[in-house]
């Protein structure tokens, strides 16, 4: 870990509907880099960040954590935590969306409730409510990343996948994405998606097929 992580650089105002959530400079590593195609290319020095409180993790002060230990105990008990909305009957897609709600505004910074009523919005064909609750949100973000890059003179920064406070961010993103496809508005759709793979070309989610085949008909 390096030492960047002992500090966040960031600190947002409670109306851009976040709470104290920020984007905390990690540092420059040596990163594997993957093409639109897949194929791995040649790794490259980038400056990378995170997304959390400027809090230590895990502890007292950690809101967030603790909303979230709550909210992955329900859902696991309504369905399990696969990520698949298919798992969850009716009732307990209802009950975890109360929750999600309640618990995001218990702690604004909770961005994995937002990235779940999102889907679950997707999920009912409500992609409306869902475009209308992301994107606010997602452009907060990518306003926390560039100005956190600018501060560190990073040309770009990365945010990766790999470390678990920045997934909720993908999975957010994910869901606005498709809620976009859902209403017919490609462009924005795809632009989402190629600002999402720039920022980890190693796409968990899986940004670069809905680049290649927006509507998946190859």
């Amino acid at each position: 870990m390096s030492e960047a992580h002992k500090g966040t650089d960031q600190k947002r105002p409670d109306s851009l509907g976040l709470g104290a959530l920020c984007v905390s400079y990690q540092g420059i590593e040596s990163w594997e880099m993957y093409g639109l195609d897949g194929n791995p290319k040649k790794s490259k020095r980038m400056a990378y960040g995170e997304l959390l409180l400027p809090v230590p993790e895990y502890s007292e002060e950690d809101t967030l954590y603790k909303v979230t230990e709550e909210f992955d105990e329900a859902c696991d008990m309504e369905g399990g935590l696969t990520g698949d909305f298919d798992d969850y009957s009716p009732q307990s897609l209802n009950k975890l969306l109360r929750l999600a709600t309640e618990l995001t505004k218990q702690e604004p910074a909770f961005v994995d409730g937002y990235a779940f009523q999102v889907g679950a919005y997707v999920h009912t064909g409500q992609n409306r409510k869902a475009i209308s609750l992301a994107e606010p949100l997602v452009a907060a973000i990518f306003e926390m990343i560039a100005k956190c890059a600018d501060e560190h003179k990073a040309k770009e920064l990365l945010m990766p996948y790999a470390f678990l406070s920045n997934r909720p961010f993908h999975r957010l993103a994910h869901g606005l994405v498709l809620a976009y496809l859902a209403e017919k508005e490609t462009d924005k759709g795809v632009a989402l998606a190629k600002r999402m793979f720039s920022l980890w070309p190693n796409d968990n989610m899986g940004f670069r097929f809905i680049i290649a085949d927006p509507y998946g008909s190859d």
